[in-house]
């Protein structure tokens, strides 16, 4: 570890802190303490070392060997953060908790202590089947805190926790300020799921991190690039047709917000979000052109981005490939029809082929306009080796290069520019991309690929690209690698004295200045090359813009916020903790209900399968004062009362089960089993509530699943189906069907479905289930004459034995009768089909002689007759 200036400000934390070296940076050290000492939820702005307070939080913890458990980290964070404790010498590294470690196991690791990366749906059921020693639990730790709802998992373990543990800690981080706009209260709402009472607001305009950052702030060289005369025209083009679409829609949805429909908005990242929020209530009632657009509008925005990363033979490349992806135009919104799309296709194929006519010969040289930052990038590298040579001028000293572009393919893109030339490398990408062989014009090098080459974007590569002629020079992509911590990895590995910044990444600028505040001693100069008046400085300058407005609109609802109390649930009556499911306006002593029930005082259940713990129901019934009992069950989801079983889907699984046939065995089960079976189908009412919400349609029809459906409820007339908009809405479903009833038993319910002999679907006897499901398949046997047959014999045999007239009795059913009675007795005897004679060659021929001599004989009379 590099050797950083320490503060020391552990005066107000207890002396067993005191021996631990901390590599932090004054403010982080003053949100650490802060941290350390409150349960409380941290905004931080992005980049600014979210993950390094994070690491000393769980060193801490993790020396201390308490019991610490840690949420919604991925296994790309637990693999960085164990690792990174590792090189610090740390004995007792945090586990990771995954379904391959058994119950046993988890117990004995849970009495030991330590810090635990752990799964929510593996804690939530150890919590529920008291595995763990909630009373010996020092604390858990929420990452990326944004995400916590009501209804969520973790939000359900934190009440299970704080229930039975008053004094442990919580604490939630988050670096996404952003994610707190565009829903009211979200930061009030977020702060009550975690049960803290503080939120701690550090912007990147706070006062202690703009004195921590401005003392060692790098040597930073700005390059402003013009844009050719065909990229201007491009983008111009690009942003009329934008605007001609968010026009279109405003006009097409008058109800929709118009602030989002903005052609600044458009350049954001969270444009697509938004635009989404707005229209999914009412996508099932919007025209097809309003979803051709929205369609449209996402590639726009794309071909936008990739006018200034990618090179002109790419960029024509994609537009081409939009114009081939439509069916036909007259399905198409409407914007090719535009002058503005003539002159973007006009100017794309310029840029490729210049003058260049359709019937030129293929020797024709084409254009092949080269991206005026390829020059730019030249000239900063020959700076850099100038620089190398003044070191005792300049006093950066000689060291590493890091190039950073945009994804992999620009990364593929400069790493053969750099080796082969501008031109080689723009006849080697035309010649790829075209399948067309275009000879070296003066290119002196081979224009084959490098080993590393490739097209595709979503190749994953954690690795730095070395550049094979510039000595100590590397490139890596700012997105679309593996491992996210690559470039923190590459940053600690080569200690660059130079960084180029191709391409911009907010959160990677705010790494390369914690990076330089940690390391005093270490040069660097960052050169910054953006093209000037271009689409890919205004979304840079928005990116910065969004997040200083969220910081501001968390600061202003943190000023009017009214915190209680009672928020942490620390107290024995704490209203967040009760799970007294009566409304506000309904009197509590009030004894009369609807249709003179009473309330009764015990305790209601439900037996819910382990599997559904997946989703936010549990936690609302829980939350509702329904006990739970989490088990592994063979039939249905949801056991509510001895008689009811519910079998839960979403829209999406409803359709996959229906197509598959899933569902027909799972309603199977459920009726012979239960007496009322139910299906419960689940949809978001902020979305369109319709079969053909995108995504949930791949190749059936909307009329198809319909008809299943209506199959499926004829097969089982005593199978009921329960629409729920919501999980509180099922939640308390599932409160109004349990009332007056029976509670249902764990046991019974396991054995559902496990043994050889089951229980008949009217619960009158034990049937085995294959006569049973066999009987069913027969002409005139029903669903409801069919227990009739059941209660009047013991087997197919003695029904086989039965007269017409008998059968007719116990079916009630002259025509079942009938076709039962002919189905049994009807003679099925096998015979053998005989042979045809085999034929000669010579018998076959004259057949088709004879047959030609009378088709002419007819064809002449029939001549002569006319």
């Amino acid at each position: 570890m590099h050797q950083t200036t320490r503060i020391n400000l552990f005066a107000s934390v207890p002396c067993f802190l005191s021996y631990f070296e901390m590599h932090l940076l004054e403010y982080e050290n003053q949100i650490f303490l802060e941290l350390y000492e409150e349960n409380a939820l941290l905004v931080l702005c992005e980049g600014l070392g979210l993950d390094r307070i994070l690491l000393n939080l769980i060193r801490l913890y993790s020396d201390l060997k308490e019991l610490v458990l840690v949420l919604n980290t991925d296994e790309i964070q637990q693999k960085y953060y164990t690792q990174e404790l590792g090189k610090l010498g740390i004995s007792n590294l945090p586990v990771v908790v995954t379904s391959d470690v058994s119950i046993q196991e988890r117990q004995r690791m849970y009495a030991k202590g330590g810090v635990y990366f752990i799964s929510s749906r593996i804690l939530v059921m150890d919590l529920l089947m008291e595995r763990i020693p909630i009373d010996l639990i020092s604390g858990i730790i929420v990452d990326k805190a944004h995400k916590m709802i009501d209804a969520c998992q973790e939000a359900f373990i934190l009440r299970l926790y704080r229930e039975k543990n008053k004094n442990g800690f919580i604490k939630g981080v988050t670096d996404h300020p952003t994610m707190f706009l565009g829903e009211y209260a979200k930061l009030e709402k977020t702060m009550k799921s975690l049960f803290v009472g503080k939120v701690m607001l550090w912007p990147r305009f706070h006062a202690s991190i703009l004195s921590c950052l401005k003392k060692r702030e790098p040597e930073v060289v700005e390059i402003n690039v013009s844009i050719t005369q065909s990229m201007s025209a491009i983008q111009n083009c690009l942003l009329e047709i934008i605007s001609a679409c968010l026009q279109e829609i405003k006009a097409y949805n008058p109800g929709i917000d118009t602030e989002v429909l903005s052609l600044e908005k458009s350049l954001g990242a969270s444009f697509d979000r938004s635009v989404r929020a707005q229209l999914d209530p009412v996508w099932n009632q919007i025209g097809s052109k309003t979803k051709n657009l929205v369609k449209d509008l996402r590639a726009l925005r794309s071909l936008l981005r990739g006018l200034c990363q990618y090179d002109c033979a790419t960029f024509l490349k994609t537009v081409e490939n939009l114009c081939a992806n439509e069916k036909s135009f007259g399905k198409n919104s409407g914007w090719m029809f535009l002058d503005a799309t003539d002159k973007l296709f006009s100017h794309a194929r310029y840029r490729v082929y210049g003058d260049k006519k359709k019937d030129e010969t293929p020797k024709y040289e084409p254009l092949l306009e080269k991206p005026p930052k390829w020059k730019v990038l030249s000239e900063v590298l020959e700076d850099i080796a100038k620089t190398n040579e003044k070191t005792a001028v300049t006093g950066l000293g000689t060291g590493p290069t890091l190039i950073c572009a945009s994804d992999l393919r620009t990364i593929d893109v400069l790493n053969h520019y750099l080796k082969h030339g501008g031109r080689a490398t723009m006849i080697e990408r035309y010649s790829r991309l075209y399948q067309k062989h275009l000879f070296p014009v003066n290119s002196g090098s081979s224009t084959e690929p490098t080993a590393s080459t490739s097209d595709n974007d979503e190749e994953e590569s954690d690795s730095l690209v070395k550049c094979p002629t510039i000595p100590d020079t590397y490139l890596h992509a700012l997105f679309g690698n593996a491992d996210r911590y690559s470039l923190t990895k590459a940053l600690e590995t080569l200690t660059p004295r130079y960084v180029v910044l191709y391409n911009n990444s907010l959160n990677f600028v705010r790494q390369l200045e914690v990076y330089k505040a940690c390391k005093p001693g270490v040069p660097l100069r960052v050169y910054v090359v953006t093209y000037e008046m271009s689409t890919e400085e205004q979304v840079y300058l928005s990116s910065v813009k969004h997040e200083k407005e969220a910081f501001h609109s968390l600061i202003r609802e943190k000023s009017t916020m009214v915190i209680p109390k009672e928020i942490e649930g620390k107290t024995e009556h704490a209203p967040q903790l009760s799970r007294d499911p009566t409304p506000a306006y309904q009197d509590p002593n009030d004894t009369r209900k609807a249709g003179g029930q009473s309330t009764s005082n015990e305790e209601h259940k439900i037996i819910i399968d382990m599997r559904e713990f997946r989703s936010e129901l549990p936690g609302l019934l829980y939350k509702r004062g329904i006990g739970i009992d989490p088990l592994t069950l063979e039939v249905g989801d949801y056991i509510v009362t001895p008689e009811i079983c519910v079998e839960r889907k979403s829209l999406s699984d409803l359709v996959g089960s229906l197509q598959s046939g899933r569902l027909y065995t799972q309603c199977t089960s459920m009726c012979r089993h239960y007496e009322k079976p139910m299906l419960m189908i689940e949809f978001d009412a902020n979305k369109a509530f319709s079969f053909k919400v995108r995504g949930i349609l791949a190749n059936s029809s909307v009329k198809e699943l319909n008809q299943k459906l209506a199959l499926l409820l004829i097969h089982f007339p005593k199978l009921r189906l329960a629409w729920c908009p919501s999980p509180n809405i099922a939640a308390e479903f599932f409160h109004e069907i349990k009332s007056g009833r029976k509670q249902p038993d764990a046991a019974i319910a396991v054995s559902k479905g496990a043994g050889s002999v089951e229980d008949g679907a009217a619960h009158s006897g034990s049937y085995n289930s294959g006569p049973y499901d066999f009987l069913l398949k027969m002409p005139g046997i029903d669903s409801i004459n069919c227990n009739r047959v059941l209660n009047h014999v013991k087997n197919l045999k003695q029904l086989t034995a039965l007269t017409e007239e008998q059968l007719s009795t116990i079916l009630d059913s002259k025509s079942n009768a009938r076709s039962l009675y002919e189905f049994l007795h009807q003679d099925y005897t096998y015979r053998a089909v005989q042979p045809a004679p085999k034929t000669s060659n010579y018998k076959r021929a004259g057949k088709a002689k004879f047959a030609q001599q009378a088709s002419n004989s007819n064809n002449k009379k029939q001549r002569g007759k006319h």
